[in-house]
């Protein structure tokens, strides 16, 4: 987190001239609204950045696919392996030659293409709760950065009032220099408070540049958007913990239990008997028991029945009880997740309290105080009761509080977006 403290500079520090540093800030800034005249920005609240984002955003689209993919593979569930076709040529029955053609299936148990089924299933409605998993996490980024921005543009403007408040008083302690009113500790020190500004302030705005380019990629759109400034109205009177279970998240973990088991019933399917099927036409040469002459077009039928019993199940057995180990596993993992998530939720409200306390001292009292202490050191200054270094302490103070207040409203900003977060709320 970038911190923005304007503090009265040493006399001993490195000294920076008026010139360069204007001078520099005159290019950065020339390029700065270059860029962005070409770039025209867009204003956009923070439903329409949310909304923008859940049809673009390429991960989105990308979990979307993976659950197509997956309702797509349901329908392999009663996969039937090859039919085999069998052919024989020779001395079967006699010395004569015979032929027999034949086909044989073998498949598993109907109950086994079931529970794959059931399995499948479950994958697929996993692959659907993380869609929206993936949704509400890009909520939360978008919000954000939404808010970051927004607070990053706030102190932007509170550093180009700084500087312009501190370019006044530094013309004036240059004339004072000059007349021999002021020494040059005075003058130096207005140099630096100067030449620090407009440092913070390049640096601000190249903090922006990267965010923006982080917001337009969460949006995933060709459009330069800009934040329009707007608060948050949630009135949050307690952290119920209960809505936690309904998280798309926490239906994620606890689905991953019901997945295992789908897996063990599927597992102990397996050990049912194969079913495996026959049949046979066959031509045979001579004459037969029915004392009848017969050539060797195929002519004889017959059928066949078998079951594949498994006897060494001993293997079969050990990936059951592994399947049931990992039953309790999902469910172990759901259990402190959600704990995890209960702590959490509790952390953002305390914080979003604490951070709401701070803004309601900052609205009623701070502010206020830092408005009256603005107005008397400038009256002082004016009037000689005071001198610049005096009236540098007393409105860096002013700044301070100016500054804190900013970062107090983000702090909370930011709070309401976590407890949106597990409140599932777009």
């Amino acid at each position: 987190m970038i911190s923005y403290n304007f503090r009265e500079t040493p006399y001993k520090e490195r000294q920076v001239t008026t010139f360069n540093i204007q001078f520099k800030f005159f290019i950065s800034s020339c390029l700065f609204f270059i860029f962005f005249s070409v770039n025209a920005q867009t204003p956009i609240s923070l439903q329409e950045a949310i909304d923008t984002a859940l049809l673009n955003n390429r991960t989105v689209k990308n979990e979307r696919l993976r659950s197509e993919y997956q309702q797509q593979l349901i329908k392999s569930g009663k996969m039937i392996p090859a039919t085999e076709l069998l052919g024989e040529y020779g001395q079967i029955n006699s010395v004569y030659n015979d032929t027999r053609i034949g086909m044989s299936q073998t498949i598993s148990f109907p109950k086994v293409y079931t529970r794959q089924k059931e399995l499948l299933n479950e994958e697929w409605k996993s692959s659907v709760l993380n869609v929206n998993v993936q949704e509400a996490q890009l909520v939360k980024q978008v919000s954000q950065v939404f808010y970051k921005l927004v607070y990053f543009h706030q102190k932007k403007e509170l550093l180009q009032k700084t500087d312009a408040l501190f370019s006044e008083f530094l013309q004036k302690a240059t004339l004072r220099f000059k007349a021999g009113e002021s020494n040059i500790l005075e003058k130096t020190t207005a140099e630096n408070q100067r030449g620090q500004i407009a440092l913070q302030l390049q640096q601000l705005e190249q903090d922006i540049a990267i965010l923006h380019l982080h917001f337009q990629l969460l949006l995933n759109t060709d459009t330069e958007f800009s934040p329009a400034a707007e608060a948050f109205h949630d009135v949050i009177l307690n952290p119920d913990t209960n809505v936690l279970i309904s998280h798309p998240e926490m239906k994620w973990w606890f689905h991953r239990k019901e997945i295992a088991e789908a897996n063990t019933r599927l597992e102990k399917s397996k050990l049912l008997p194969d079913i495996s099927l026959a049949y046979n036409i066959m031509g045979m040469r001579g004459v037969n028991a029915n004392d009848k002459m017969y050539d060797a077009t195929p002519q004889f039928h017959s059928v066949q029945v078998g079951l594949g019993i498994p006897i060494f199940t001993g293997g079969q057995k050990a990936k059951i009880n592994a399947s049931k180990i990992n039953e309790s596993l999902a469910m172990n993992e759901y259990e402190a997740k959600l704990q995890q998530f209960e702590k959490e939720y509790r952390s953002a409200f305390l914080t979003y309290q604490k951070y709401s306390d701070a803004v309601y001292f900052y609205e009623n009292t701070a502010l206020q105080n830092a408005e009256k202490i603005t107005k008397t050191a400038n009256i002082q200054f004016l009037n000689g009761e005071i001198n610049y270094l005096e009236w540098v302490l007393l409105i860096n103070q002013v700044i301070v509080i100016q500054s804190d207040y900013i970062q107090a409203v983000s702090d909370r900003n930011q709070a309401v977006t976590e407890l949106n977060f597990y409140n599932n709320k777009k």
